[in-house]
């Protein structure tokens, strides 16, 4: 069996050393949004209303996961 090393995007101290916004730039700028945008934004009349954030809900998404907020009950009193 072999083992794949993924390369790190980040060191730990590099992004320790960072302010929060910047790590947040730094962290989304790398990923693409556009697959995930596409998959989840609204395809039909029906069901939420068109108004909706999609990507700030995304983005959000990620900025729970670096900031470690457990639930997403969490992130929206936040």
């Amino acid at each position: 069996m072999t083992i794949i090393r993924q390369p790190s995007l980040f060191g730990i101290q590099e992004l320790y050393d960072m302010a929060p916004p910047q790590k947040y730039d730094a962290i989304i700028s790398t990923i693409n949004l556009d697959k995930i945008y596409h998959a989840v934004t609204k395809k039909s009349r029906l069901g939420a209303p068109e108004e909706l954030n999609y990507a700030a809900m995304i983005i959000s998404i990620f900025v729970r996961y670096v900031e470690r907020i457990p639930m997403i009950k969490d992130l929206i009193q936040r």
